[in-house]
Parts: C-alpha cells; sequence; structure tokens
C-alpha cells in the first residue's frame, strides 16, 4: 500500500482556474457525507480506538469539525482583503483537548454537518471576484486566492478522511 505523505510536507501549485471553484466546493459540500459513509456500521469502539497513540477515527473527523472557526475567519479575512491569513494551531490543541475517541460519532457528524452547512451557504453567494481574492497563507508563505485555500481545505478533509480509514484498519488487527 502507498504511504500517505504527511500534510506538512505537502507543496502547492495555486493555478486552479476560477471556473472550477463550484467543483471545489462540491468537494468540501460533500465530506460531511463521506465521513459518514465511512464509519456507517462501525462500533464506537472501534471508532474511537487509538492505536499506538495516534489518532482515532474519531479524533480525525472531529478534527475536521475542529477547523471550521478557522476556516469561517479565513473567508471572511479573504472577502475583508486582509494581507495575511490567521495561521491555524499546528499543535491541534483543539482536538487533543476535545477527547473526540470518547463522543458518539453521531454527534460529531451532525456538528460536521452543521458547520459545513453554514460555510458552504457563504461560498455559494461569492462572485468571481470574491474567488479570485488573494491573501498570504502565513504556514506556506506563499499567496494564495480564496479558490486556492479552499482547494487546500478540500485536500486537508480528504487527508484526513484517508488517515480515519487507516485509524479503522489499526483497530480491527
Amino acid at each position: 500500500m502507498i504511504r500517505l505523505i504527511d500534510w506538512t510536507a505537502r507543496t502547492w501549485t495555486f493555478d486552479l482556474p476560477v471556473g472550477a471553484f463550484p467543483a471545489v466546493v462540491e468537494r468540501v459540500r460533500g465530506t460531511p457525507a463521506r465521513a459518514a459513509a465511512l464509519v456507517d456500521g462501525v462500533p464506537e469502539h472501534a471508532l474511537g480506538a487509538r492505536v499506538d497513540g495516534a489518532w482515532s477515527a474519531k479524533d480525525h473527523i472531529g478534527h475536521l469539525d475542529d477547523l471550521h472557526d478557522l476556516d469561517d475567519r479565513r473567508l471572511t479575512e479573504f472577502l475583508d482583503g486582509a494581507r495575511t491569513l490567521t495561521a491555524a494551531d499546528m499543535t491541534n490543541r483543539r482536538t487533543h483537548d476535545a477527547n473526540h475517541a470518547d463522543m458518539p460519532i453521531a454527534v460529531i457528524l451532525a456538528r460536521l454537518v452543521a458547520h459545513r452547512a453554514e460555510l458552504v451557504a457563504r461560498l455559494d453567494a461569492l462572485t468571481e471576484a470574491d474567488v479570485a481574492a488573494t491573501a498570504m497563507h502565513p504556514r506556506l508563505q506563499r499567496p494564495m486566492r480564496l479558490v486556492d485555500w479552499l482547494q487546500f481545505v478540500a485536500e486537508h478533509d480528504d487527508h484526513h478522511l484517508v488517515r480515519a480509514r487507516e485509524a479503522l484498519r489499526a483497530a480491527r488487527l
């Protein structure tokens, strides 16, 4: 099996056409449904299992929701013409403190569904000019457009869904 590259080792080319924005919105909109399909029928104990200290499937899915406030803030920053986006907490303190592994998956998924609906409603209202707005990404130290940032969010979603699947495989061993 091919090993998934670490998130912080990823490199990026921000050249997505603005016209691809609706498809990227659709990816972000679909994350909660894909997360729900991933965990459907899996027992709570397996979903919350932390093998060798790694995050559980619940942790990975909860992490995506933990980033809602950052995503909302960054979207506002793009639309307000900020020069630099708010930096993410690379320690993931919010996810570590949330103890998602002990929370029912239904609660985690419901929060993700609700928060993604809020974000997507905002995204659906954007114009081409909004989507082309540019700001500096603080960790990457590169300018990105709003369309690029949303692709970054979608890729991050996919990264953690893969990690959640890996956590489930490890928990079933």
